[in-house]
């Protein structure tokens, strides 16, 4: 990745980065938005489904470092249409409604699908990024999840009517199939892609993988975004059975809220406050919603309001996680590192979040939301706390 820092943001192939982004959350989404048709159709039980929905997640909790480190081998370029194309195939291969089992096994090889996109495409927003807009475009990449669950969320429905599941597969296959195409024409000569190099050894990586880890400053935006993608999932899974008779416009605008949170977090970064102190203040705000969502279900009254206002916290310590890489350091072979070791720790709260979420509600209701909720909400704000004093006193 050359050093050179551009004068201006090129806007078009932010955009389309983030497309990309979409197209990589929609893995997620089209599962768990179509989570009651495939369960019909496949005739498993909910753990069992909900595992091909976390397994995604898996690649990225083993690999999530490694990928950033084959980036320098391979090209960014190469790697993202490596991604692209890789979850293309398993896409329209899902469309054709394996048995389960085959079903499960395109399901984890897209988690390396959806890792190499998530860790190259936010390398490429940054390095086509004016310096005064990076935390701007680092803000609007964050919102990719959120965005993702949100028109997933407003189209699934029709889809599925007309088209039932399939349909809702099918689409997907088709955007990352049109993200893949674009990608190859707009970044062809965009001057980010590498020479071919040696692969690294495994030897070699397992060595690097150690030294990202024993870099604190590398991993800290990870910590606090395993914080989030811990409970996001979750909530805009589980939070509408609380509902009642708004469960069905809720399910809709859980995930806009949680992308304007996310979207804010990186204006709020670049010029208010520094990322530090909103992740602080965020996870805060999560834990004293989490525990006005408990008292307003118990009471029944203000359920869906203090749930939109729950996720826009959430979405903000997500967004937040994100806007401090590049406020730690510019520096390429850096931001590298922390987008490899963010996607690992970022999938270790995704696969074991929702289980977690899952097997809590079916043994305490509500409280088993709010208890995990809180929980990794505090250790969430202390690692940051801890973190920011650790690195203030390292600096001096």
């Amino acid at each position: 990745m050359p050093q050179n820092v551009p004068a201006r943001t090129h806007w078009p192939r932010i955009a389309l980065l983030w497309l990309c982004g979409l197209a990589a959350a929609m893995q997620f989404s089209k599962i768990s938005l179509g989570f009651d048709g495939l369960l019909a159709f496949y005739a498993v039980t909910p753990a069992q489904l909900g595992w091909s929905l976390s397994i995604v997640g898996m690649s990225g909790l083993l690999f999530g470092v490694t990928a950033g480190l084959f980036a320098h081998a391979v090209g960014f370029r190469r790697l993202l249409l490596i991604g692209l194309g890789l979850g293309a195939v398993l896409s329209v291969l899902q469309t054709l409604m394996l048995p389960y089992p085959l079903f499960f096994i395109t399901r984890l090889f897209e988690g390396v699908s959806h890792l190499v996109i998530i860790v190259i495409a936010p390398i490429l927003i940054t390095a086509n990024s004016a310096p005064q807009h990076r935390s701007i475009t680092i803000g609007l990449w964050s919102t990719f999840f959120g965005a993702a669950f949100a028109l997933t969320s407003l189209c699934a429905p029709s889809i599925e009517a007309h088209f039932g599941v399939q349909g809702m597969l099918a689409a997907q296959a088709m955007f990352i199939s049109v993200m893949w195409l674009l990608v190859w024409f707009a970044l062809k000569t965009d001057g980010h892609e590498q020479d071919v190099h040696h692969l690294p050894k495994i030897s070699t990586l397992l060595r690097q993988n150690i030294e990202v880890y024993r870099q604190f400053k590398a991993i800290l935006p990870g910590l606090s975004f395993m914080c989030y993608t811990a409970t996001s999932v979750a909530l805009m899974t589980f939070i509408p059975k609380f509902a009642g008779d708004d469960r069905a416009w809720l399910t809709h605008l859980l995930p806009m809220l949680s992308l304007i949170g996310t979207f804010s977090a990186g204006w709020l970064a670049q010029s208010l406050i520094p990322p530090f102190r909103l992740l602080v203040y965020s996870f805060l705000g999560v834990a004293v919603a989490g525990v006005a969502f408990f008292m307003s279900v118990q009471v029944g009254t203000g359920v869906s309001v203090v749930a939109l206002v729950l996720m826009f916290l959430g979405g903000l310590s997500g967004g937040a996680s994100f806007a401090l890489i590049p406020y730690l350091s510019h520096e390429k072979l850096f931001q590298v590192r922390a987008n490899g070791a963010l996607a690992q720790l970022a999938n270790v709260g995704s696969t074991v979040g929702p289980p977690l979420f899952a097997g809590a509600i079916s043994h305490f209701g509500v409280q088993g939301l709010v208890v995990p909720l809180m929980c990794f909400a505090v250790l969430g704000g202390c690692v940051v706390m801890c973190a920011e004093r650790y690195l203030h006193r390292h600096a001096e």
